[in-house]
């Protein structure tokens, strides 16, 4: 095996708790402890970063609350996340996003609360998703994207936050939010208006553009026009035909 195969496998090993039990690893057996020691450690450094980047609004709220989003890769619950942790995967961060929100729901600063760790967690999704999707000659959503409704219209709220203003009832608006990641990294969150949420929704895999566009009931043109924005801001991946 060449020496960049190599280090690919020692990379995999760390990343992927489930190869650290592989008879074939490649590490040596005395080193093992180690190494499984060193990759809780990148774990525990990978999320408790991300997750302090996508929770911030509701870390605003610590002195009330008393509670982070951090807090959970300290807690038992995460050690034995570590077992299963796929690092850099959509499950492994499904799962720590999840931790996060429910460790922050007991507490209640008002009534856009949960809004605000849907809005979060749905950020740390795109935040802590580090796997590519397969190529497909047919339209799949972006690995991490998700489309989410709320009863609060958070572009609004987020600014208020920051600024330590009181959130008020002018906010009680639905909005829908498109959250996805390009291929170099980059987080878009983008208010939607129901022609591009129906078509994000109904891109499966199985279907071709013109196919989604007929099921759906979007001229062809608008459609080819509405995936453009959707592939340029990763939330949708396939070749364009020529």
């Amino acid at each position: 095996m060449s020496d960049r195969g190599v280090q690919d496998e020692i990379i995999r090993y760390l990343a992927d708790a489930g190869a650290r039990g592989h008879a074939s690893a490649p590490i040596p057996a005395s080193e093992a402890v180690k190494a499984a020691r060193f990759a809780h450690f990148l774990a525990r450094r990978y999320y408790r970063d991300r997750l302090a980047r996508s929770f911030r609004y509701s870390h605003r709220f610590f002195g009330q609350t008393r509670r982070s989003a951090e807090q959970v890769v300290d807690s038992a619950e995460f050690d034995r996340f570590l077992s299963a942790c796929v690092l850099g995967s959509l499950k492994s961060a499904q799962r720590v996003g999840e931790m996060a929100q429910a460790h922050l729901a007991a507490s209640m600063p008002g009534p856009w609360w949960p809004d605000l760790l849907d809005y979060e967690c749905a950020y740390f999704l795109q935040a802590a998703t580090a796997e590519q999707g397969a190529s497909a000659e047919r339209p799949l959503p972006g690995v991490s994207a998700v489309c989410r409704r709320f009863a609060w219209a958070l572009p609004g709220m987020l600014p208020r936050l920051r600024e330590g203003k009181e959130i008020g009832d002018d906010l009680r608006r639905e909005v829908t939010l498109l959250f996805s990641r390009t291929h170099t990294g980059r987080v878009y969150v983008v208010e939607v208006e129901p022609e591009l949420e129906t078509l994000f929704r109904a891109t499966d895999g199985r279907r071709s553009m013109d196919e989604i566009a007929a099921a759906t009931g979007i001229p062809a043109e608008q459609a080819r026009a509405l995936f453009a924005s959707l592939q340029g801001i990763g939330a949708v991946e396939f070749p364009f035909p020529s």
